[in-house]
């Protein structure tokens, strides 16, 4: 008797409570901790993915490497050696090097002497010289060996003229000064403040590549992931615990944080270059519409980012996955293609179109091309579309994601239901 009333009243290993099931699976929503977990696993399988750094470093070296070359091509002095005979082509290559530098140019115009014509034009042949000037009857000859060369071509005769034309001035018994009054020309600007078009056209194309490069790379990976958990069945234990939305939300937070912090230090990297080459107008320049960009960047990361998971959610093997981002890649493509290129009014319509405004925007900024208000208008624009896209993408993402039995179009998944 004892042992039966024991056993009856021993507990009952039911298998309910052992493995979660949809009726008992944990619940979650914004305020709960669930989808921040998510999003943190992301980010700590980002940080360590080594297609991921690779990206990075090499984007990262991109931009450093262009830079770095137009700062060292920019201050490096172009170095010119002229061959000449006599002591009145030395003088005038002289006068050539000093009017270069008063014109703030790099180039340095130095001259070797030879002692006679012919030895001169052996030096230009065998490269000994960069090119050779002598003096005749009519003025000066420059002599090259296959084609001229437009820098000595440009300050040797605009010293060349300057020796002239103080010669003659002398001989017809007045002055240069005399001679030359009434010929200055002044530069007058109508719009001195507004940002000068190349900097417009190489911020906007900066912001244009930038978005297209992240957001390819972070939605192929993301369709990636997403179709690995599916395929290998791991999808099933996660979805026993936690809502599928939860799990979308936390990719898509965990998926934009680690691109904002690659654009935030491709930013950072290209403000230290401009500094170190002493562009600190031209930084002055696009500030705001950086600025500008790193909001619309954001939304529109976050927007593709939904789409991507969705797109990896209908395959059904890893092969599956360049047959449905593929269309998503090529409307990225045509964003950037679209936001470097487009001008007047065809721009400023654009620049209140959800992911074309990421580019457009604010490269009109940066040109002070917008009121105030309308900044604010098209990133309005750009939440409202991406919280439409997130309601469509979840629900594609939350009843494509259990399917197996082959690959799904966005239409279908979107049609199946819980």
């Amino acid at each position: 008797m004892t042992d039966t009333a024991t056993t009856a009243s021993a507990p009952v290993d039911d298998p309910s409570e052992r493995v979660p099931t949809p009726s008992n699976r944990r619940t979650s929503s914004l305020s709960d901790p669930v989808w921040r977990v998510v999003a943190g696993r992301e980010m700590a399988v980002k940080i360590r993915d080594r297609g991921f750094l690779i990206s990075t470093f090499v984007t990262l070296a991109l931009i450093l490497g262009v830079l770095g070359a137009q700062l060292y091509f920019g201050s490096s002095a172009e170095q010119i050696t002229i061959g000449e005979v006599g002591s009145e082509s030395a003088a005038v290559i002289k006068r050539a090097d000093a009017l270069a530098n008063q014109a703030d140019d790099s180039t340095e115009i130095t001259g070797k002497r030879f002692a006679s014509d012919a030895a001169l034009q052996a030096a230009v042949l065998s490269g000994q010289v960069d090119a050779g000037l002598v003096t005749s009857a009519d003025g000066w000859t420059l002599i090259g060996k296959t084609d001229p060369n437009s820098t000595v071509q440009t300050w040797i005769g605009a010293a060349a003229q300057q020796t002239a034309l103080e010669r003659n001035t002398a001989a017809a018994g007045t002055t240069v000064t005399d001679l030359m009054r009434g010929s200055s020309v002044k530069y007058s600007l109508l719009s001195p403040d507004e940002t000068p078009d190349a900097v417009v056209r190489g911020s906007t194309s900066v912001f244009g590549f930038l978005f297209y490069v992240i957001a390819a790379l972070l939605g192929v990976s993301l369709a990636t992931s997403v179709v690995e958990e599916k395929q290998s069945r791991i999808v099933e234990i996660i979805a026993s615990s936690i809502r599928l939305r939860d799990l979308l939300i936390g990719k898509i937070v965990g998926n934009t944080i680690m691109a904002l912090v690659q654009v935030v230090v491709f930013a950072v990297a290209a403000v230290i270059a401009l500094r170190a080459m002493d562009q600190s107008e031209v930084l002055e320049q696009i500030t705001p519409g950086l600025g500008w960009f790193l909001l619309f960047y954001t939304v529109g990361i976050a927007l593709l980012a939904c789409i991507y998971a969705a797109a990896g959610a209908i395959a059904t093997r890893i092969q599956d996955i360049q047959s449905t981002t593929t269309p998503i890649t090529l409307l990225v493509a045509v964003v950037f293609i679209a936001g470097i290129s487009a001008s007047g009014t065809f721009q400023t319509v654009i620049s209140f179109v959800p992911l074309t405004s990421t580019i457009v925007m604010p490269g009109r900024i940066v040109a002070g091309d917008t009121s105030w208000w309308e900044p604010v208008a098209s990133l309005l624009i750009s939440l409202i579309t991406a919280a439409v896209v997130v309601l469509v993408s979840e629900r594609i993402y939350r009843r494509a994601l259990m399917q197996t039995g082959g690959k799904l179009s966005f239409r279908q998944a979107y049609k199946l239901t819980d």
